[in-house]
């Protein structure tokens, strides 16, 4: 017979009993109550009840950082949802971001323009970078009275270094993301979900761009098309049609290329802080050589390449930045000029994309244009898109209820527990392969591992076998203002 302590259920000889592992125990021991009253009561019935089924309840920690390298954005979500066919609620509990460690910022920029790392520095750096992540989780919950404990999951979107989408003939799709999730789970005590672009590419997919269901389920609008634009350090597009001509069932989205990080390259290398608000003179005042901006739009090989597709630094990185300030230079540019014929080729970039890739002029200037990312701060960007599409309606993500500079932070959250439950996510139709992946990252357990999977088996019931839980179709966001 097994003896309890104080209602508990003893722990296995040589286990170190948590602090937090005691609820999950009163927990257990209350449940194992419950079934004995139960099973006391229905013995005189030749009915059985049926359970009824707990809705989900999930506090999850999204973390990433971007193409630019210069924050650690966090976004701490509850998820809540009464069934699996009911709608997904969202509150955004906190969100903040965390500047990156300038050692690490540097040395992981050194190695991508060397571009002949060792196997033995990547394995430093990829750990290197799960203590990063796991430290600025630390400071987060301390900065806004947060208790790691009651944080039931963590989403590590890491840190993007090298994406190969369209590999040469003989060679796989493969990503290397750095932050390892089994770090910040030994640092935090929390479940950690992590690389999330390596099952994308294994049934066939690219790795990127990542958001397109969480864009599609926050956007989605009865009649007019969406468009959102995100300019991080690379720019994403992604088109909703209205609800009446398939929403998120017909939303597609690809990468069109350059964002902030060359603008950022060249910034430094002319000995300026790209985070700095000092720097709108120089974006503001110099004068575009329209030449330059010509040559690449004609040459470049990527912006002629067909969607899906998609891109990274080894393209628009460091080096085209400054082999584009050369091009400058040998036509007597300025520094602020310079600024302003990469930040020209950024926006043109992004305007013949989505006119030649997108559904047409007529279609795009009836639209509604919304805008994320770092690059929603720079004014030529914004002002030349605006030119270029001046019938659009022009707005921030924020309207969605998720601020901007929190949405990949939530979409990694989100991602992390679709993980969990190995439920599947909208795919774009214009994705190489369409077959739905419930397995979208890597689960690293924590302290409390039993207690959360037990949560994810218990949503929605046994007996669903292969099929899984059904898609999300409404995401409604809490707070979200009119």
């Amino acid at each position: 017979m097994v003896m309890t302590m104080k209602g508990l259920v003893p722990a296995p000889k040589g286990r170190v009993r948590h602090q937090v592992g005691h609820k999950y125990l009163e927990a257990l021991q209350s449940k194992a109550n419950r079934g004995s009253d139960v099973s006391s009561v229905s013995s005189s019935s030749s009915v059985s009840p049926v359970p009824q089924q707990p809705g989900l309840n999930l506090l999850i920690l999204g973390v990433c950082s971007g193409t630019a390298m210069d924050d650690i954005d966090f976004a701490l979500c509850r998820f809540t949802q009464e069934a699996p066919e009911a709608p997904l609620h969202l509150e955004l509990v906190q969100y903040d971001s965390v500047v990156m460690p300038s050692k690490i910022r540097t040395d992981i920029l050194n190695m991508l323009r060397e571009d002949a790392a060792p196997p033995s520095l990547l394995s430093q750096m990829d750990s290197e970078m799960g203590h990063t992540f796991a430290n600025a989780i630390h400071i987060f919950a301390q900065n806004h009275g947060v208790s790691v404990d009651d944080i039931d999951m963590i989403g590590s979107g890491g840190q993007l270094v090298s994406l190969t989408g369209t590999p040469p003939k003989g060679q796989h799709r493969s990503n290397m993301c750095l932050g390892e999730g089994a770090v910040i789970s030994a640092k935090t005590g929390v479940t950690t979900v992590s690389d999330y672009r390596t099952a994308e590419q294994a049934v066939g997919r690219q790795g990127a761009p990542l958001f397109a269901y969480l864009v599609g389920l926050l956007l989605h609008h009865p009649t007019r098309l969406q468009i959102c634009i995100t300019i991080g350090g690379i720019t994403t597009a992604c088109f909703i049609p209205p609800d009446k001509k398939g929403g998120i069932d017909s939303m597609y989205d690809w990468d069109t290329g350059p964002g902030t990080s060359m603008i950022d390259c060249a910034l430094r290398h002319f000995g300026f802080d790209p985070a700095s608000e000092q720097n709108s003179p120089l974006l503001m005042n110099g004068q575009i050589c329209h030449e330059v901006v010509q040559e690449l739009l004609e040459h470049d090989t990527y912006l002629k390449l067909r969607p899906p597709k998609t891109t990274a630094r080894e393209i628009y990185g460091d080096a085209m930045a400054l082999r584009i300030v050369s091009m400058c230079q040998f036509r007597g540019c300025t520094p602020a000029d310079t600024i302003a014929t990469i930040t020209r080729f950024t926006s043109a970039s992004i305007a013949q994309q989505i006119l030649l890739f997108g559904p047409g002029r007529p279609a795009i200037n009836n639209a509604d244009i919304v805008i994320d990312g770092r690059g929603m701060f720079n004014p030529q960007l914004i002002g030349d898109l605006q030119g270029e599409f001046p019938g659009a309606h022009f707005g921030a993500f924020d309207k969605t209820g998720v601020p901007s500079n929190g949405k990949k932070a939530v979409g990694f959250a989100m991602q992390a527990m679709e993980a969990l439950l190995g439920r599947a996510l909208p795919v774009p139709t214009n994705a190489d392969v369409r077959r739905p992946n419930t397995i979208t990252g890597k689960l690293a357990p924590g302290l409390r591992w039993r207690e959360v999977i037990e949560m994810s088996v218990q949503f929605g019931g046994a007996g669903r076998g292969w099929e899984g839980l059904p898609e999300v179709r409404e995401l409604i966001v809490k707070g979200k203002g009119a």
